[in-house]
Formats: structure tokens, sequence, C-alpha cells
């Protein structure tokens, strides 16, 4: 067995994009000659910890012959480059820094794959409003990306949502800083156990999930950037992108959630309006829009689905396990 079968997955890096330090999980593919290479984009918190077990659960089917790369959103989560140091922020990214520089992510991947010997597909897996930030890379570089894999997907009127009217008066800019100074001063008051415990008040969260926020994520520049990119989306999502998905739907692969206070049932109804080119669906089996803090390998059940059709070397689970998924998929 030699050194580097030893080495668990993912590998945990970080690299320079267009003046920003990324935080960035790999799971390379067995082979070294990837078919398809997925770039994971997060939702808000953009923590990639937080898709580790989705991540790892999905490579483990398409081991052979498929790279995904998971990057965090900027300013989300505490971090060290590669020699150990602290990365640090002199400035709060806006959502439209976050975007541009997704974008740029995405053009440093396709190009260093471009150049193999036989070009890999290039996925895009949004999740949340994650896929917001995959129809802007569509937007812009639609004959470079294969597919989008979009999961309970926030591209319109985050606001009027009822998640997001219980919860935006937290995004304001006094209440933003407020609750970043809140959390620098719990963290100096209160012993890492006690901080722990708190992360671990939320239900929703496992144990691993509650360690990370803990470690990774509760600091007062994480939580300004992480508050202040959500007041940005409740701001600049608004309407429906229906001319992106009139032209460009066939690329896109949907997963609606059927109880979402992020993403409501009307928001899943008016696409599968709009988007008649592409595969829209619905949840039937109650998968939650944090599916990453409970139900990952469920959800990694229902994306290798999805990619069957992409990769063609894909063995169908048993039919008791496979998850179900309803909707109108129309052929591409």
């Amino acid at each position: 067995m030699s050194f580097v079968s030893r080495i668990a997955l993912p590998q945990r890096t970080c690299w320079a994009v267009a003046g920003e330090m990324r935080e960035t999980l790999f799971w390379p593919c067995k082979s070294g000659k990837a078919r398809a290479v997925m770039l994971l984009v997060p939702g808000n918190p953009g923590l990639i910890d937080f898709y580790i077990d989705f991540c790892t659960a999905l490579h483990s089917l398409f081991s052979d012959s498929l790279d995904i790369i998971g990057v965090s959103h900027l300013g989300h989560t505490r971090f060290s480059d590669n020699r150990g140091l602290a990365v640090k922020r002199s400035s709060v990214p806006s959502l439209a820094d976050q975007v541009a520089n997704m974008v740029a992510v995405f053009d440093q991947i396709d190009a260093d794959y471009r150049s193999a010997a036989q070009r890999p597909k290039m996925l895009l897996c949004g999740h949340s409003v994650g896929c917001y930030f995959s129809e802007k890379i569509v937007e812009c570089r639609s004959d470079r990306v294969d597919r989008v894999f979009s999961l309970f997907p926030a591209v319109e009127d985050i606001a009027g949502t009822p998640r997001g009217r219980q919860l935006w008066p937290m995004f304001y800019p006094g209440v933003r800083q407020l609750a970043a100074g809140l959390v620098d001063m719990l963290v100096w008051l209160l012993p890492s156990a006690a901080i722990l415990g708190l992360a671990g008040m939320s239900r929703s969260l496992s144990e691993d999930s509650a360690r990370t926020v803990a470690e990774k994520m509760l600091h007062g520049p994480c939580i300004n950037s992480i508050l202040k990119m959500a007041a940005d989306e409740m701001d600049e999502i608004g309407d429906l992108n229906e001319e992106l998905y009139r032209c460009l739907g066939h690329k896109f692969v949907m997963y609606y959630g059927s109880n979402d206070g992020w993403v409501p049932t009307a928001h899943h109804k008016r696409m599968m309006a709009t988007n008649t080119k592409g595969k829209v669906y619905m949840c039937q089996n109650g998968y939650p829009h944090s599916f990453v803090t409970t139900h990952s390998a469920e959800m990694a059940l229902v994306v290798a689905d999805m990619l069957r059709e992409e990769m063609g070397c894909w063995e169908p689970v048993a039919v008791d396990t496979a998850p179900t998924i309803v909707g109108r998929p129309v052929a591409t």
C-alpha cells in the first residue's frame, strides 16, 4: 500500500484565486483521469466542511471517474493557509464579490482540466443560494458548463419566503455588527466546552457539524460576512431569471423540498412552468433544506441518480434504499 493511498479524503488545501485565498476540499478520482469534475457551491453559511459527508458518500459511488472540488465562501470560515498561518480578510465581501470570485474559481478549474487529453465534463452542484451562484456561472460560461445540479434552489424572492420574513431583522448593518461582537465576547469569556455546547443547542446540527460551527464559524468577522451576504441575498435576489431557464434550462437538474421555509412550493411550481427544457423534481422523502446536517447520505443517493446519465458508470442502488424523486423530467 502506497503512502498516498493511506491519505483519507477529502484533501484539504487553499489556493489563491483572483487575489483571494480559497479554502478548498478535494475528492480526486482513483484513476487520475476524471470523466467529470464537479464544483460544489455551498449555501449560506458557506462552510465547505458541512458538505464532507455528502461529498464523500457521493464520491464513493463514482470513485474511479469523478473529481469533486468544494470551496467555502469568502470570509465565512476560519482557516489556515498551506503553511499553517491563519488567513485574515481586511474587508467584508458583498454578494457580488462572492459571485465574481466563484466565477474565477470555476474559470481556473476549467482551465486546469482543459489541458487533459480528454476534457472531462464540467458540472456544478449548488445548494440553496449556491444555486444562484451556479446561475451566474452559467450566464457567463454557458459553453463550458455541461450540467448543473440545483439542490433546494434559493434563486428567487428570498426576502419574501417564510424564513426570510422571519430572520430579516438580523441582517441590518447595526444588528450584524452587534451579533459579531457578541460572538467574539462569548468566545473570549467562555471555555471551549461551553462554546461547543452552545453550538450544539441547535437540534438540526449533528455533533460533527456543531464542532465545525464552534471551531470554524463562531468568530466575529465570519458572522459579519455570513450576515452581510444574507442581507445582500434579501436585497438582490428577487424575480426568477426566467430568460436564463427558457434559453439554457436544459443544463439544469433541480430538486425542491416539499416543506422548505427558504424555497416554498410556489417556487417549484413557477420553475416547472418556466423551465420546460430541464428536469425539475419535488422531494417526496421529507428531506430538509439543510440536508447536510442530517441527510447527507440520502441526498448523495439522489444526486447519484441524477449523475447516472452524465457518467454512464454508476451501479444502481437497491430498490429498497433508493430515494424517491417526483417531478416532471423533460428529455434534454
